[in-house]
């Protein structure tokens, strides 16, 4: 039959060819969109309207479905053309409906109104709607990956929304709240190991469907469905009551105000429990409190449509929340980490006192998931263009009008909070590097804004993660980058005056090396007051000091190595000079060692090219050098001395070059993540020798520097870089074999089809399509296996590297911090600003430590997190040191944190 011609291209063609084409026009969406079951890819389809065209009609009517933005005209138009079209167009109109859905999140309310103006017309079809976003949900309640947990709550939102447009009675849309409550009152009870952060998931969930829903579900006139309402917010206050507050205190991006109690920690569950309280509250006087003015009255505009339509009130089948497991707290935190906040502006500029007629405690809320849903959504193979589409997106969000500063504000400190989101962010940090570049450049009066956030920052500098300081640097130094070094640095003159290791000095002094390492050193210069040129880092050279003490410890051999890189003498008529002349045996392989890779590195300096031409010419010589060799005390060799000469040769004389050199030596292999570890522990224990500073030359890179973070956290990265390369490589194969299993499928339905349509030839054709994808199966499968193997070697070796890292740290630096734990763990006291006190080297080496075993959680795996918690526990180790280091990893649901909390209160 005929498929019938819906006009929907009249509605969707405002939007093609437009500027935003490429994600407007919905491609960042996941669906292909190619009408599965209805004509297909390749024309098999059951007659008339075939392959294009009829690929063609299905891409207007989901071009239609995507740009539907809720004007009454446009959706009653959509809703006849869909319902006209229905159920012949019941596969591809569900597949589209459920991908805007779960891909548009500020646009759910419109699909549900949309589902509901459908009802009356097709039944059968917004049933289905029903079942598949409950199945859906499912689905994304089992996975770890960020994408579902989104569409898992914009899911949750859409189920929660469905009685108020009469698709589902309020009691059922309850029953499915109540689920998601259920399992987390259940991983409670249970109390596995990590079963709080994925429990306050899905309370969080729950929690964030009530701005879209409360309304309809506190107030329903069905039978005790607002009995039903009150005992969901009861589990959910009894669950809170349960869990430990604050259960990841080390990602923490600003640690409490002065004045605060000593262990307080900001909790943003409770936080978000106390805005839907106080609605709901005042929902019991007024069910006016539960309107958000960001929330688009959508539904409101079609309710006497829907009511006059009347239609079915379907039951959805029972969710099933499926359980999970983690081999540990540190997985737990990583898999589902708490949800990113700052709170640097006073409240007033944010979101007004929630006064009468004013912005309510769910406005600010409902901005923040807007915010981080439109980044997630846009972000994906994002291209640069002139204002990409993330930004332009948040320039078009529906906040609320009467307030224009107000919402820059938050839209600034919402970016920035998610940037400095620890662990971790969301996306990659330079992504929001770039939203914040183009919100800049598209609204004029957003740079004040921005600078008023960065400005509240720089204040509170002295209570700032060591971590999102260095994050926040780098983002200052790529947005003056781009805005021709522009700043008004005359009100940060003060720092001058302060100590090297002021909170505020500190970090002008990482914005201005890293600004070195964007643009020539005198334009940097030039764009300083004068009062601020102390603070610039030398101009790039090598470290002359660290030359020197290698040339003394080489007794001289040090020159002859320099003559053989300008001669470019052979790796083997080196390693022959330095066996003939006794300098091997006189220095042992380390120091001859040290002293080659410093002669290679110093001759090499000119460009990262001449680095590795140089390295590669002589690593048969360094690889002899630094193997184990008999009759030495050094059974792992001494590929260490490679890493602490390659940082030494650049430290405090170049803003990153110590960095490149390391990583030049490991992407060749001279080195492995081990040595990096080896290094970091020498330089811990052997302070001295390893320097204090990151500005002046020094005789190395000291633990607690910017080059020694970065170099830890590289070695690591490197090895999790090729994991991601073999899983890429498999999830691959996955996907072909996925796409020919569904060709096989509807090539057997086809030719099904065909042979009971008589159309003989047809059918053949079809089962030789289904024979050609079932050898593809069968190929890739042989693939796919092929490409796991070495997928499972390269997860234990990330486990392997990250574990062995995190536990050398820990041992060299646990036992001297016991005075920076006690410093952190009191209460907080005195000016973080222009009068904060100086850092201690401790501190900032307690926080660094820290933060790389935050940032490695999901790599460490149980045994390692097990090992540490073991060293944590040693009696060399202070129990304020232990519980600061083992917090960072496992949370405060550690058992140190609760061994240690036991004991303060039996004090």
């Amino acid at each position: 039959a005929q498929l019938p011609h819906a006009d929907f291209a009249t509605m969707s063609g405002d939007f093609r060819g437009g500027k935003r084409h490429r994600r407007e026009d919905g491609s960042h969406m996941r669906g292909t969109g190619d009408g599965g079951g209805v004509g297909g890819g390749g024309g098999n389809g059951d007659g008339g309207m075939r392959g294009g065209a009829a690929n063609a009609e299905l891409m207007e009517m989901r071009d239609a479905i995507i740009h539907c933005d809720g004007g009454p005209g446009p959706m009653r138009s959509l809703a006849a053309l869909l319902a006209h079209d229905l159920p012949a167009l019941t596969v591809p109109a569900l597949k589209f409906v459920m991908e805007c859905v779960q891909e548009l999140p500020v646009k759910t309310p419109v699909y549900a109104t949309l589902v509901g103006l459908l009802n009356a017309r097709v039944p059968e079809f917004v049933e289905e709607v029903v079942r598949t976003a409950i199945e859906h949900l499912e689905a994304s309640l089992k996975s770890f990956e960020l994408a579902d947990r989104i569409r898992s709550r914009l899911l949750l939102r859409f189920i929660a929304i469905l009685p108020a447009v009469g698709v589902i009675e309020p009691s059922a849309a309850l029953e499915v709240l109540d689920a998601v409550v259920c399992a987390a009152v259940a991983a409670a009870d249970a109390a596995e190991p990590g079963w709080q952060p994925r429990a306050d998931f899905l309370i969080y969930i729950a929690l964030a469907a009530m701005p879209w829903a409360g309304a309809t579900l506190s107030s329903a006139t069905e039978a005790n469905a607002g009995e039903i309402f009150d005992v969901l917010m009861g589990s959910i206050e009894d669950y809170l009551a349960r869990r430990t507050q604050g259960p990841d205190p080390a990602a923490m991006v600003f640690s409490p105000a002065a004045g605060s109690p000593a262990g307080m920690v900001d909790d943003w569950l409770e936080e978000l429990w106390g805005r839907v309280n106080e609605v709901r509250k005042a929902g019991k006087d007024d069910a006016g409190s539960w309107t958000v003015k960001s929330v688009p009255p959508v539904m409101a505009v079609f309710a006497p449509d829907i009511a006059d339509a009347g239609g079915d009130r379907h039951v959805p089948p029972p969710l099933a929340v499926p359980e999970m497991s983690f081999s540990g707290p540190a997985e737990a935190l990583a898999t589902f980490p708490v949800r990113p906040r700052l709170r640097i502006l006073s409240q007033s500029l944010t979101e007004g006192l929630w006064e009468g007629g004013d912005w309510g405690p769910l406005e600010r809320f409902v901005t923040e998931e807007y915010i981080t849903d439109t980044l997630w959504a846009f972000e994906p193979g994002y291209r640069r263009s002139a204002i990409i589409p993330a930004a332009e997106q948040l320039g078009t969000l529906p906040l609320p009008s009467d307030h224009p500063e107000r919402c820059q504000f938050l839209v600034a400190e919402t970016l920035f909070g998610e940037m400095l989101a620890l662990p971790k962010p969301a996306h990659d940090v330079v992504f929001y590097h770039v939203v914040v570049q183009d919100l800049c450049k598209a609204i004029p009066s957003f740079p004040k804004m921005m600078a008023n956030v960065v400005g509240h920052m720089f204040k509170q500098m002295g209570r700032m993660d060591c971590e999102a300081r260095e994050r926040l640097a780098d983002w200052m130094a790529h947005h003056l980058s781009c805005f021709d070094l522009a700043w008004p640095w005359k009100s940060w003159v003060h720092v001058a005056g302060k100590a090297d290791n002021h909170p505020q000095r500190a970090f002008c002094k990482s914005v201005i090396r890293r600004l070195c390492r964007l643009s020539y050193h005198e334009r940097v210069r030039d764009s300083l007051p004068e009062e601020l040129y102390c603070l610039l880092p030398h101009k790039p050279s090598l470290n002359p000091d660290y030359i020197h003490e290698t040339l003394n410890a080489s007794s001289g051999a040090l020159h002859d190595l320099q003559a053989f890189m300008k001669s470019k003498t052979p790796a083997d008529k080196v390693m022959e000079w330095l066996n003939d002349s006794g300098k091997l045996a006189t220095l042992g392989h380390a120091a001859a060692a040290r002293a080659l890779t410093v002669a290679v590195l110093q001759h090499g300096q000119k460009c990262i090219t001449h680095h590795n031409v140089l390295l590669k010419r002589y690593e048969p010589a360094l690889r002899l050098l630094t193997a184990p060799h008999e009759g030495t005390n050094d059974d792992e060799g001494c590929e260490h001395v490679l890493v602490a000469a390659a940082a030494g040769v650049w430290s405090g004389t170049h803003p990153h070059m110590a960095v490149v050199a390391v990583s030049r030596l490991l992407e060749l292999g001279l080195c492995k993540p081990a040595a990096v570890a080896r290094w970091l522990v020498s330089a811990i224990e052997d302070e001295e020798a390893a320097g204090t500073t990151e500005s002046g030359a020094s005789r190395g890179v000291a633990w607690g520097t910017a080059d020694a973070w970065d170099i830890a956290c590289l070695a690591v990265e490197g090895v999790m870089a090729v994991r991601e390369n073999h899983n890429w490589r498999w999830q691959s194969f996955e996907r072909k074999m996925k796409t020919a299993e569904e060709e096989a499928a509807a090539a057997a339905a086809a030719a099904m089809a065909a042979e009971q349509l008589g159309r003989h030839g047809e059918a053949q054709r079809a089962q030789a399509a289904e024979a050609a994808a079932v050898d593809r199966i069968a190929e890739l499968e042989k693939k796919a296996e092929a490409a796991r193997a070495p997928l499972v070697d390269a997860d234990a070796d990330v486990a392997d590297c990250a574990g062995g890292m995190i536990l050398a740290l820990v041992k060299a630096l646990a036992p001297k911090l016991e005075a920076a734990a006690i410093a952190a763990a009191s209460a907080p006291s005195g000016d973080a600003g222009k009068e904060a006190a100086p850092e201690p080297r401790d501190r900032r080496a307690l926080a660094l430590c820290r933060a790389v075993l935050r940032r490695f959680r999901r790599q460490v795996g149980a045994a390692f997190e097990a090992d540490v918690h073991e060293a944590l526990e040693d009696t060399g180790v202070s129990r304020e040191a232990a519980v600061a280091i083992g917090e960072a990893l496992s949370g405060r649901s550690s058992s140190l944190f609760k061994d240690a909390l036991a004991a303060e209160m039996a004090e």
